[in-house]
């Protein structure tokens, strides 16, 4: 199996830099060629480089840019031609995130002559640079393989240039990582979850200190990169580790703050503790951390950071399994979560957070299509209600509030529940997402890529925020802006379905269709179950003259409440104004209208029309 796996990675290999130049060629292609389905190659990837498909190409590009910054003396531009990154801003961006230097100063540093041995007692003699190493082999070398190449060049003198001419971060900001466990068992990196979670909360609470979401941190869960190097791709100028060693009933937890500009600790402390007491040591943790960036404490925030979620042991751990299960998204574990919470609240009906986790998997079975509409969003906003009635502070009942008004077009409850919510979670990057939609579909484009901007400097990993603010952009007609956010993921979002369908729109805003349907076939492609994909690619045919084509498929399509929406988006490309706004206005008496009505590029040929205005005034878009 191992000498398959090199034969599949030797070829790998030569397909990458046989395209390398080219930024636009497919892991589709590069199965096809190979042999293998992607998840085989994924898992192949996982097994022997501990990497993903998307990545691994994007480290092999860059090694290809090194060689060049190493032996050439081409321009940046020409280099990130030759490796196939459509901009040197890309280029530079993934080159630093990778080896922590820029391009430029790695070359600088090849040429500078040896540095004199320093006599200052804070900076270690560094050993000379050495000499250029190969690109290695893929063979159980793990990520660190990569890391390695970049640790020799890095010992010979570039490290410390590089640690003193990093870009400072000003504002105060801090990402909590992934607490280590000495034992890989479910139910305890559950535990380990839910006590990062509860220093994060805490944290987050604060409006002046910028605390990373745990989607993105949770991306260096196993990664075997510097604290510097993960502080610089997070943005941020301080870091929490932690570690969770389980002994019978009770737990040894470890802590860390770390300044990460200079890799060093500034507070450490272990605790041994049962759970609940463990809840109670997180509080403290924050508490510390607080005061050791300097942040002051209101005497009402200082209150806050005592609580801990529930007093109930057992109630807390069916709570992080529930937790755990929504995370799929499917009926059946939503449904599984909503009977763990049940359990929870039967031992702690006093639970406020398991009332809002419920609501929120309530509200996922509505938004998915799984539960009658009516009857989910009455579910979800009782539990909701009923957590800010135990804990008038929860964030998330209100942000899930926040939703439901927004799914009945309660634009201005919405708006405002969002806001209370966001007044006691300023840094949850989710709500700050929604609320940013939320602005989308009212027209406050501003108000939109303001929330959006925050919410992806505190998930920058994160894709749906990636996109969502992308989309922000796009329909507030920013398409270079857009187009930068883009660019700027494009190897690290390959392979996300939505990436594609933000980028159809690009090309529809620049009424450039064939390349917008080349985009929606990709996602397609991707996720050929999406109903909004295909009326999109008929509405680029439309656009693009085949008449003959869209008419055909029309026929297909029953007049009935599921289709209205689609037969609208296809009038629309048609530029049949009375066909399209009769489908919008049937789809309103059923509350089936597209999310984005008001600003949506499809629907512009409409603005100028009476009827439609006055639908978005029935609608509470002019709210």
């Amino acid at each position: 199996m191992e000498n398959t796996s090199k034969k599949y990675l030797d070829t790998l290999d030569t397909l990458i830099d046989q395209y390398l130049e080219n930024p636009h060629f497919s892991i589709d292609y590069l199965c096809q060629e190979i042999g293998l389905s992607r998840s085989q190659l994924n898992r192949i990837l996982k097994e022997e480089a501990n990497t993903t498909i998307s990545i691994y190409i994007r480290q092999r590009r860059l090694l290809k840019a090194q060689e060049l910054l190493r032996l050439t003396d081409l321009r940046m531009v020409e280099i990130s031609e030759r490796i196939g990154v459509d901009s040197p801003q890309t280029f530079t961006k993934y080159f630093t995130q990778e080896f922590g230097i820029s391009p430029s100063e790695y070359r600088k540093a090849l040429t500078a002559p040896e540095a004199e041995p320093t006599t200052d007692a804070s900076v270690p003699d560094l050993p000379p640079l050495p000499p250029p190493t190969e690109a290695p082999r893929r063979s159980k070398m793990k990520l660190y393989g990569v890391a390695g190449i970049l640790g020799l060049v890095i010992m010979g003198g570039i490290f410390y240039f590089w640690k003193t001419t990093q870009p400072t971060i000003i504002e105060p900001s801090i990402a909590i990582l992934p607490f280590k466990l000495s034992q890989q068992d479910t139910s305890q990196v559950l535990l380990a979850e839910g006590l990062m979670s509860q220093v994060h909360a805490s944290l987050a609470s604060l409006e002046n200190l910028k605390v990373i979401s745990k989607t993105s941190s949770a991306i260096f869960r196993a990664s075997p990169k510097s604290i510097p190097q993960i502080a610089t791709e997070l943005g941020v100028n301080y870091i929490v580790v932690g570690s969770v060693q389980p002994q019978g009933q009770r737990f040894r937890i470890n802590i860390e703050l770390i300044k990460a500009s200079e890799d060093r600790s500034l507070w450490s402390k272990t605790f041994e503790s049962n759970l609940r007491q463990s809840l109670s040591s997180m509080n403290e943790v924050a508490k510390k951390i607080t005061l050791e960036l300097h942040q002051k404490l209101s005497e009402t925030q200082s209150k806050n950071m005592n609580r801990v979620p529930t007093q109930n042991e057992e109630a807390y751990r069916e709570f992080l399994q529930g937790k755990q299960l929504m995370l799929s998204r499917t009926k059946e574990k939503l449904e599984a979560s909503i009977q763990r919470f049940d359990k929870s609240l039967a031992l702690d009906p006093t639970f406020a957070d398991a009332y809002a986790h419920r609501a929120s998997a309530y509200f996922i079975l509505v938004n998915d299509d799984f539960i009658d509409f009516k009857k989910g969003i009455k579910l979800s906003e009782q539990n909701a209600l009923t957590a800010i009635r135990l804990d008038g502070q929860n964030a998330l009942a209100y942000a899930t509030l926040a939703n439901g008004y927004r799914q009945q077009n309660k634009w201005e409850q919405a708006v405002t529940t969002y806001q209370i919510a966001l007044k006691y979670s300023p840094n949850d990057a989710q709500i700050l997402y929604w609320y940013s939609i939320t602005l989308r579909s009212l027209g406050q484009m501003e108000e939109a890529i303001e929330y959006s901007t925050k919410a992806l400097s505190l998930d920058p990993l994160y894709p749906v925020v990636v996109v969502g603010h992308a989309g922000n952009l796009l329909y507030a007609g920013k398409n270079k802006e857009a187009k930068a956010v883009l660019d700027n993921y494009q190897l690290s979002l390959d392979g996300f379905y939505l990436y594609y369908y933000v980028r159809a729109y690009y090309y529809i805003n620049l009424s450039d269709y064939k390349s917008a349907l080349k985009e929606l076939m990709k996602c397609d492609s991707i996720s050929p179950n999406t109903k909004t994909i295909r009326y999109n690619q008929f509405y680029c045919q439309a656009k693009l003259g085949n008449t003959a084509l869209v008419k055909q498929y029309l026929k297909t399509l029953s007049p009935t409440s599921e289709n209205y929406i689609e037969l609208a988006t296809i009038y629309a490309g048609l530029e049949d104004k009375d066909n399209c706004l009769k489908y919008l206005q049937l789809g309103m008496e059923v509350g089936m209208v597209p999310i984005y009505l008001k600003v949506s590029p499809l629907f512009k040929f409409l603005h100028s029309d009476a009827r439609f205005q006055a639908l978005l005034e029935k609608l509470g878009l002019n709210f």
